[in-house]
């Protein structure tokens, strides 16, 4: 999270990615089985993703127009969007992980550069 001195902390957002590596697995294995929970567990994962998201603050994005995630990734409105959009498809699921991921190294390089 940006703190007084525009810097970010690992720590913060640490739980987030840890809950993710709890469900990642079963998430798939889930999908894998065409089980319906897979859906929830997503849900529930979407709802982290975006609650990581809104830690990490907003910035103004001159070509949108508009205030856009600090922490989403290259394509990372259009790729949630997707996830939220076909979260019942195993797609949704790989894309989340993606962003997961993507984010997670986006937060450790904003860490390093604000020290």
């Amino acid at each position: 999270m940006p703190s007084n001195n525009n810097r970010f902390d690992k720590e913060v957002f640490l739980p987030y990615f840890e809950q993710w590596q709890l469900v990642r697995d079963e998430i798939e294995a889930l999908y894998e089985q065409k089980d319906r929970q897979a859906v929830e567990l997503m849900k529930t994962a979407i709802t982290n993703y975006s609650e990581l998201l809104e830690l990490g603050g907003t910035t103004f994005d001159d070509r949108k127009g508009k205030n856009i995630f600090v922490l989403l990734p290259l394509n990372g409105e259009e790729r949630f969007e997707f996830v939220k959009a076909k979260i019942s498809s195993h797609y949704a699921f790989v894309q989340l992980d993606a962003l997961i991921t993507e984010t997670k190294k986006k937060v450790a390089r904003l860490a390093i550069q604000k020290k």
